[in-house]
């Protein structure tokens, strides 16, 4: 008896230092995990965002999303990074929807009823993958935000420690944003809460807007564009918007001209689309600010789509090379071929 009890207590004894000591391991997990990750983040991040191949950000996000994922099964602390990964996955999705949907108008345009159908159906399914990745991406923003630091988006300004914090923070907003559009367009099968935009609006006044290149100011006046009363007693939307884009002329990063254009294109004003597209034109030769020049071209990927659909919804093809900023029906331009011999006879 005395044996069997013994053995249970010594069985038990095992057990309990097993336990302890795979603890000790996922501490040592965790901890090696949020190392890795304030590493990339404090790192890795910064040279990323200065190079401004859109194409490879949006692959590097497909493929690295999952793996940062992971971490969080040991309790690392993933959510910032997330954002952005997902941010960039994002915009893969978004593109093979613009491309579908560049389809469908010249498939309509030939009368290709079947084909232009088919492409429909694939523009929403890219659409419908690129919501959900957006939304994911806000949903970690809201997990370290309301969750971690207790503060509410859209009711609470947080205190941020970093400038990457208030990046993330910014882009997560705008991701929110993106997400709603996108769900919209895919016959809102993800379900993306409609009182994001307000939460949004309301977030973005928490962000220091000449630092961010206007975007603060900007997206707010784009919500204002958007929501029914949302700009109530604020001031013309679109004056707001212009003013910003000077601040981004000023600061490097274009990205107040891209939200110009997006919200002429919602509003399917063609005036101030047109305005837009020739405005950003006229900043090509403009200096980038080094340190986002992934932001700048992403800013400049959303004017080219924009451009392009208008191109194709009215010409069937998109925008020639060397032609943002131009449109087909613009007079020529009067050559001034300078003093000619015949003049002086």
């Amino acid at each position: 008896m005395k044996v069997n009890r013994m053995l249970r207590w010594g069985a038990l004894s095992a057990f309990l230092a097993a336990v302890t000591l795979l603890s000790g391991c996922s501490q040592i997990y965790k901890t090696g995990g949020n190392t890795a990750l304030r590493f990339a983040e404090n790192h890795l991040l910064g040279p990323f965002f200065e190079i401004s191949d859109t194409g490879m950000a949006c692959t590097s996000g497909e493929a690295l999303t999952p793996l940062i994922l992971g971490t969080k099964g040991i309790g690392a602390d993933a959510d910032q990074i997330s954002v952005m990964l997902y941010a960039a996955a994002g915009v893969c999705a978004e593109q093979r929807a613009i491309e579908f949907e560049l389809r469908y108008m010249r498939s309509s345009r030939a009368n290709l009823i079947d084909d232009a159908q088919d492409a429909r159906i694939q523009q929403k399914r890219e659409s419908e993958i690129a919501a959900r990745r957006q939304y994911d991406g806000y949903k970690h923003l809201e997990s370290y935000y309301e969750g971690k630091l207790k503060a509410p988006i859209g009711t609470k300004c947080p205190k941020f420690k970093r400038d990457f914090d208030e990046f993330v923070y910014m882009f997560g907003l705008i991701e929110g944003l993106q997400a709603m559009v996108n769900d919209i367009a895919a016959q809102q099968v993800v379900g993306v809460p409609k009182d994001i935009a307000a939460k949004v609006e309301r977030g973005m006044q928490c962000l220091d807007n000449n630092k961010w290149w206007g975007t603060p100011m900007a997206t707010r006046a784009v919500i204002w564009t958007l929501l029914p009363g949302a700009g109530e007693g604020k001031g013309d939307p679109w004056e707001t918007i212009k003013q910003n884009m000077r601040v981004a002329d000023r600061t490097g990063v274009r990205l107040p001209y891209a939200l110009y254009a997006m919200a002429a294109q919602a509003k399917g004003d063609e005036a101030l689309m047109r305005d837009a597209i020739r405005a950003f034109a006229a900043t090509q030769d403009s200096a980038i600010n080094p340190k986002y020049r992934m932001v700048d071209s992403l800013g400049a990927l959303i004017v080219q789509n924009v451009s392009d659909r208008y191109w194709t919804e009215k010409t069937g093809s998109r925008t020639p090379p060397g032609s943002l900023g131009k449109f087909w029906d613009d007079k020529p331009v009067q050559q001034d071929d300078g003093v000619q011999i015949d003049d002086l006879l």
